[in-house]
């Protein structure tokens, strides 16, 4: 089995209904996976750069698992790449601890996905708005696997009728189960 690290970027998983039961499923269907909570790991935001970076190097599949931000990933995930991810170790000429290793983009959109069209509110699909994270996994020398991601996750407790959850619910665990099989390709 291959070494997995799973990187939940989600500012406060303890609200999310959709990441939450993704990691869940992802924890019992590949149970030698890492899971880090950077919400859990790093309230103050502080990120411990060797320990992250250690966890990185180690593994040979790396999974970035979020929900859209304001059409991007959130804050919390992008400042972690912005200081863990540094030159002469992630990229630039001495820069290849991550080079060969696969990255999986997982996300999660609150919006129903007939919004996510050229014609339509947003304008682009959900992979087109993490065309950024394409290329820096790009600059990091990784091998980036397409975009898997659900929308219409959006659950609010006391406030989305019971069917919502359960649909939301269903979704993530077909989502994980996509994670999965992305693991196993290549």
């Amino acid at each position: 089995m291959k070494n997995v690290l799973i990187i939940s970027g989600h500012p406060d998983l303890k609200i999310s209904t959709a990441n939450r039961t993704i990691l869940e499923a992802l924890a019992k269907a590949l149970p030698a996976a890492e899971i880090r909570k950077l919400d859990e790991l790093y309230p103050d935001y502080q990120f411990d750069v060797a320990a992250e970076q250690a966890a990185l190097a180690k593994a040979e599949v790396i999974v970035f698992q979020f929900p859209f931000h304001w059409y991007s990933a959130p804050g919390l995930l992008k400042l972690y790449i912005d200081k863990v991810f540094l030159h002469g170790w992630a990229y630039g000429m001495q820069g290849t601890a991550l080079a060969g290793k696969k990255l999986i983009l997982s996300a999660t959109a609150g919006a129903p996905e007939n919004l996510y069209r050229k014609d339509a509110s947003f304008r682009h699909e959900p992979p087109e708005f993490g065309y950024y994270l394409e290329q820096f996994a790009q600059l990091c020398k990784m091998n980036c696997a397409p975009m898997i991601y659900t929308c219409g996750m959006a659950y609010i407790e006391g406030v989305s009728p019971s069917s919502v959850k359960t649909a939301v619910i269903a979704k993530a665990k077909a989502q994980a189960q996509r994670v999965v099989k992305e693991i196993g390709n290549g």
